[in-house]
């Protein structure tokens, strides 16, 4: 493999954009579709952002139903219920929701329709409005000319367990910038990102993909826009109801798979990986730490390797089917999946995915298992640690990631033949 040759930019720090794109109005989304947006907590919102950034209009939409699709409107307005028989879209763990049931999609339109200088995606939690989170996330873009700006908050080491173990790492490896949490339902984006995004062919060859996180993660990272992120804080929490494990993983591996495939001709030619500008800090967690039972995560693990072993047979090698039945055989408090086998595990079933060797969604399901046996794992040998080390055994998980990429390219490339 050779250096590197696809990145955010040819100088990631390189001039910021001309001023004159840099003028125009703040427009704020608000996934209102979950639970209702109060108008007050938008009002004030809009005020904390005049103040942090004066002279410039800045104007709170709420994202709700129009028909088949989505549409930003004044909170409060009609329209912020969903269809007869139609279900709130889950907690967004990750990933997003694409198609004509993108968020994305109607912010890049009214971004378009206002000329607004940058815009904000949040996930359907207005917060608190006095901290200056929004304006921390904001500012790269008014102030220092970035394109794209991704938040990132401080979460307990049992939260967030699908970016730790499967989005970061595989998202760093594939496309070489270090997005600590690059699919987390939110973002900002700068008005020539938001164009060159509306105006992506993919809204009309593949619109049941366009719109998503994963979507956008991967034309920011693999084409010219300049990326940054920024710490907000402790995570806030999520409004609206919890998405379950196994269709959580389903959905999002399913969005970053397939841009995996459609960028596949890059990533390929991309070797390691290099930080991303980062704003802030991620600062001290407080609060209770959540409680996981690591030995129901490890008999599902277990059942799963009972029960799956036909299907997980056309997915793994032999090697590493023989590592599992090892690893099933050990006792909950000292459970491991090693580093290496699991970002092997993650790669093949990502080929998996782009031959088609197993039905998709059958696929993905089939992976639940795996991934709760790696999130046991994790626990046992991070949950004593404190928030340094924890980052650390995190960074050791991403440099086997990027080791064994090479693996992937091989299978990748010659499905049929490679197979260690």
């Amino acid at each position: 493999m050779r250096d590197a040759t696809y990145s955010p930019s040819p100088d990631p720090i390189g001039p910021p954009r001309d001023r004159m794109e840099r003028t125009g109005p703040i427009l704020v989304a608000v996934d209102g579709r979950a639970s209702p947006v109060p108008p007050d907590d938008v009002r004030r919102l809009e005020g904390s952002l005049r103040l942090r950034f004066p002279g410039r209009e800045a104007v709170v939409m709420v994202a709700g139903w129009e028909g088949p699709g989505v549409a930003l409107r004044a909170p409060g307005t009609a329209g912020d219920a969903p269809p007869p028989g139609r279900p709130p879209p889950p907690t967004l763990t990750g990933g997003g929701i694409p198609g004509p049931e993108s968020t994305m999609g109607a912010l890049l339109r009214e971004m378009d329709r206002r000329g607004a200088a940058a815009a904000a995606l949040l996930s359907g939690d207005v917060r608190d409005a006095t901290r200056d989170w929004l304006g921390a996330l904001l500012a790269p873009l008014l102030d220092e000319g970035f394109d794209y700006a991704c938040p990132a908050y401080l979460r307990h080491k049992a939260e967030a367990t699908l970016n730790t173990g499967v989005v970061y790492p595989l998202t760093r490896a594939l496309y070489g910038w270090r997005l600590r949490q690059p699919l987390g339902g939110e973002a900002a984006l700068s008005l020539p990102l938001a164009r060159k995004l509306l105006s992506d062919p993919d809204w009309r060859r593949d619109p049941a993909q366009a719109g998503s996180d994963a979507w956008v993660v991967a034309k920011v990272l693999t084409g010219a826009a300049r990326a940054c992120q920024s710490w907000l804080g402790a995570w806030p929490g999520a409004s609206g109801p919890r998405e379950d494990a196994s269709l959580a993983l389903g959905r999002v591996l399913g969005l970053v798979f397939r841009e995996a495939e459609r960028h596949a001709e890059r990533w390929q030619r991309v070797e390691g990986s290099r930080p991303v500008v980062t704003f802030g800090a991620p600062g001290a967690l407080d609060g209770e730490v959540p409680r996981v039972s690591v030995d129901r995560l490890v008999a599902t693990f277990q059942l799963g390797q009972r029960e799956l072993g036909a299907v997980w047979g056309l997915v793994l090698p032999p090697a590493s089917l023989l590592a599992l039945s090892r690893a099933a055989a050990l006792p909950a408090a000292s459970f491991r999946l090693d580093d290496v086998l699991w970002a092997r595990i993650v790669y093949d079933f990502a080929v998996a995915h782009y031959t088609r060797v197993v039905e998709r969604r059958q696929l993905l399901r089939s992976l639940t298992p795996l991934y709760l046996g790696w999130v046991a794992s994790f626990l046992n040998e991070a949950g004593a640690l404190g928030a340094g080390a924890a980052e650390e055994r995190v960074e050791a998980l991403c440099t086997a990631f990027e080791r064994e990429k090479r693996y992937l390219i091989s299978r990748w490339r010659w499905p049929d033949t490679f197979n260690p």
